[in-house]
């Protein structure tokens, strides 16, 4: 035998790991590949999309970076894919998975790589070059202008959609090279911007990956990013000043409260995609109330950010028609002067938390906004193209310019017109998602029409149901988490619907309360909803799917 070769039990016959040979990529130049074993690799309990990950300690795989660059790159194009392949034959089960990023950043690395691999897989992720050769982190937005303050197209071109399909290349190079076979079938897997990432792989790409899993994707990205702005807009220019962050703990119990019984049955969950959109709420209601406003103190440190300091202030208050007008406003969504919408405003029931956060400074003597760090930059770096502008002072005008700015220069890249799925479909592949209807970040409400345009496109929802799968969870937040059940198990759901050809007719989702009981829900596929027959509000059994 080739001492270059190594045997892997009695079926695979690959290049040991320190021995891997750069891999062809057409149209891009592999600048360096590097190559290690890594043995008992050990990380912590942490959520991943598909559920829990435990604890590992005792991983072994070849850890494989390759760095790339495309010809005629006019600025920092060094793309960075890393792959963990299991060392033992016995340990891989024959698959490989490419894993999403969130937010500004094209994957998240270790993050989503160990748990995978301890799941059996080969799994990959990309930086897209989105890291300026590892010298910033992504979310920053500094990757998005070159130095001179132009557009790096380069890496936007990356970003949207050619750093999936690299990953996919040169992953299944590394894979052939490494076990001396080619993986018998190949996953996408990831949420929120890799969820997005999963629907251009199907739109561009549609023969890299057999299945699919999107999770919360972000579609609409120059739409409902910077509509993530918009309540810090609201609460800037509110007239009353910035309200305190209790109000709206009350109101999203308020709007649960209001809305729940509308699916049928009240378990303190909006269960349906109907009864969320016909939540009509009246934040009027509940002027006059007084409740108790307990507000957390923090500081701005210049080295980390915002800080936790010793202090709180709880006293007794009063909501008012402002606070009401705020809340309002919110959950509108942004809109132009004469009332045109632009987007739409945070789902009903959804944490007002991460979009509408509100701190105590200064020792507890005034109040800041902390906005979603995430659409601040996209609006900044990527919309606007404007780094030095000051957020804080944003109008309402201020605003719908910059949400105009996003679609015109964005949209040709990243608009949803580039997300055809009839290649996927032809290709046999399979799109599975799901989506919280509680999701903080992004609202449920595109998420909705995009798949009813591809329901109108490709002969109604039985059609679409062969090839691409839509779950909503309810009281679901945004990749896990929540008031309400999450899938346990959705990408062995898709697993088993590309090998065994067992299509999911439910997911199955669960939670556990602060209280300890368990709540089961077998969410159903769109547009099919939710609805209680009898029973236990907390058994998946007591409904049913019509």
């Amino acid at each position: 035998m080739d001492p270059a070769q190594v045997t892997f039990g009695q079926q695979y016959i690959g290049t040991p790991c320190a021995q891997l040979v750069a891999p062809v990529l057409p149209d891009a130049e592999i600048l360096q590949i590097t190559a290690a074993e890594v043995h008992n690799y050990s990380f912590p309990t942490i959520p991943i999309f598909q559920g829990p990950a435990p604890a590992v300690s005792d991983l072994d795989f070849c850890n494989v970076t390759v760095s790339l660059r495309h010809p005629g790159a006019d600025y920092q194009d060094t793309v960075y894919v890393n792959i963990w392949l299991p060392l033992r034959e016995s340990d891989w089960n024959g698959r490989y998975q490419a894993t999403g990023g969130g937010g500004l950043a094209a994957g998240f690395g270790d993050l989503m790589l160990g748990p995978q691999v301890a799941h059996g897989y080969v799994a990959s992720s990309t930086d897209a070059g989105l890291t300026l050769d590892n010298t910033i982190d992504p979310m920053s937005g500094l990757w998005a202008l070159k130095d001179d303050g132009t557009p790096n197209d380069v890496l936007h071109l990356n970003f949207a959609w050619r750093s999936i399909h690299d990953m996919a290349v040169v992953s299944k190079d590394v894979i052939k090279q490494f076990y001396g076979t080619d993986p018998s079938h190949s996953y996408w897997q990831g949420c929120s911007q890799g969820g997005r990432q999963g629907y251009a792989a199907a739109a561009k790409y549609p023969h890299d990956f057999n299945g699919i899993l999107a999770t919360a994707p972000a579609i609409d990205i120059v739409e409902f990013v910077p509509s993530d702005y918009w309540p810090p807009v609201v609460l800037r220019n509110a007239a009353a000043g910035i309200p305190p962050s209790c109000i709206f703990d009350e109101y999203q119990k308020a709007i649960i409260a209001a809305c729940d019984p509308l699916d049928g049955v009240t378990d303190g969950l909006i269960s349906t995609h109907e009864s969320l959109e016909s939540c009509t709420f009246d934040p009027e209601t509940l002027v006059g109330k007084t409740i108790s406003c307990g507000e957390g103190c923090q500081e701005l440190d210049p080295r980390i950010g915002w800080v936790k300091v010793p202090c709180k202030k709880t006293s007794n208050l009063t909501l008012t028609s402002a606070h009401a007008d705020v809340v309002r406003e919110i959950l509108r969504g942004p809109h132009t002067a004469d009332g045109k919408r632009l987007w739409y405003g945070l789902a009903p029931g959804a944490d007002f938390d991460v979009l509408a956060s509100v701190i105590l400074t200064e020792n507890g003597t005034s109040r800041e906004v902390v906005p979603f760090m995430v659409a601040e930059n996209f609006l900044k770096y990527l919309a606007m193209q404007d780094p030095e502008y000051d957020m804080t002072k944003m109008t309402h005008e201020d605003y719908v310019k910059a949400h105009q700015q996003s679609i015109t220069r964005l949209g040709p890249l990243w608009g949803n017109q580039e997300l055809d799925l009839t290649g996927f479909k032809q290709s046999g592949g399979k799109l599975l998602t799901w989506f919280g209807l509680a999701d903080q970040y992004i609202t449920p409400f595109g998420m909705m029409r995009y798949r009813e345009g591809i329901q109108a496109k490709f002969g109604g929802p039985d059609a679409v149901d062969e090839w691409y799968r839509l779950f909503f969870a309810p009281g679901a937040g945004h990749c896990f988490g929540g008031h309400g059940p999450n899938p346990v198990d959705p990408l062995g759901a898709l697993v088993s619907w590309v090998e065994q050809g067992k299509a999911p007719d439910v997911l199955r989702a669960a939670t556990m309360t602060a209280a300890g009981v368990e709540i089961t829900r077998d969410l159903c596929r769109f547009p099919m909803k939710l609805t209680y027959t009898d029973g236990d509000v907390n058994e998946a059994a007591s409904f049913t799917c019509q």
